[in-house]
């Protein structure tokens, strides 16, 4: 039975980390915002399978939102998310405050690559740099060998990949697919702000895109008559301001060679007032 170590500071935390390096333990990381759902867990997992020690970091990165009102409104449910890390019986829940993150009192910001200036970055300004100068700090401060991360914020990990490559690191990033639901709604810690009626509704989502990805295989000279049509599919069923649907490269965010093996579909739409967020590739 391993006992969960939950660590606050992170000279204590660095400590940890090199006694078992020395050791020679693999040590693998799952950076999480907490409310955690099957999603986290499911990392978690595979974090146990491909590391000798794994790290669970929540962190709730003011940095990464666009208002304070989007802030103060995500789920927190940190007793929850305790007991379910200790039932997955991680090694270390590392649970910083932004003092540790950040010891000095300015903060400096990382600029994230260009692959961030598309889909959410156009729209949540300022979003990814505040992701990479967080990610970049807990780096530092875990020093993993691997860090996992779900494809659901598939841009996300092309930013982290760049920020990996721009700064050196030697860093592992392992993936996994999108964890649904039932209905095909991603996991999603936003989904406990959607009432009944609007997870229904939101289960489209996922459907849309999904239908889209198939036709667009089929024929790759409909792509715009496509993205047309799933956006006003998505305003017809109560989806009240959509973002963006596209179909890119998966590879480079573009239109550029979209082939049959690169395409993957992207989707943000906003139901009630909670923006969610999905992609796929079939």
């Amino acid at each position: 039975m391993v006992d969960l170590k939950i660590i606050k500071n992170q000279k204590i935390l660095h400590k940890e980390i090199q006694k078992n390096k020395e050791k020679k333990k693999k040590i693998g990381f799952v950076p999480t915002l907490g409310s955690l759902h099957k999603g986290h867990l499911e990392l978690i997992r595979l974090a146990k399978k491909k590391s000798d020690i794994v790290v669970v970091s929540i962190f709730l990165n003011p940095l990464q939102f666009n208002s304070k009102r989007d802030f103060k409104k995500y789920p927190i449910n940190l007793t929850s998310d305790k007991k379910k890390i200790n039932k997955e019986k991680v090694d270390i829940l590392y649970i910083p405050t932004i003092k540790e993150i950040f010891p000095d009192k300015k903060i400096k910001r990382i600029k994230a690559s260009k692959i961030s200036k598309k889909l959410c970055g156009k729209f949540r300004k300022g979003h990814f740099d505040g992701v990479v100068t967080v990610i970049k700090s807990l780096f530092d401060q875990v020093s993993p060998n691997i860090a996992f991360f779900g494809e659901k914020d598939y841009q996300q990990i092309l930013v982290i990949k760049d920020l990996i490559s721009k700064f050196n690191l030697r860093i592992k990033i392992i993936t996994i697919n999108t964890i649904r639901e039932n209905s095909g709604l991603a996991y999603s810690s936003r989904n406990s702000l959607l009432n009944n009626k609007q997870k229904k509704v939101a289960s489209l989502l996922f459907k849309i895109i999904k239908k889209i990805s198939i036709q667009a295989k089929n024929n790759l000279k409909i792509l715009n008559m496509l993205k047309d049509m799933g956006k006003k599919e998505l305003a017809n069923n109560g989806f009240k301001k959509i973002d963006y649907l596209e179909i890119y490269n998966e590879k480079n965010l573009s239109i550029k060679n979209i082939k049959k093996n690169n395409l993957r579909v992207f989707v943000s739409a906003t139901i009630g007032d909670t923006r969610l967020i999905d992609n796929y590739k079939s």
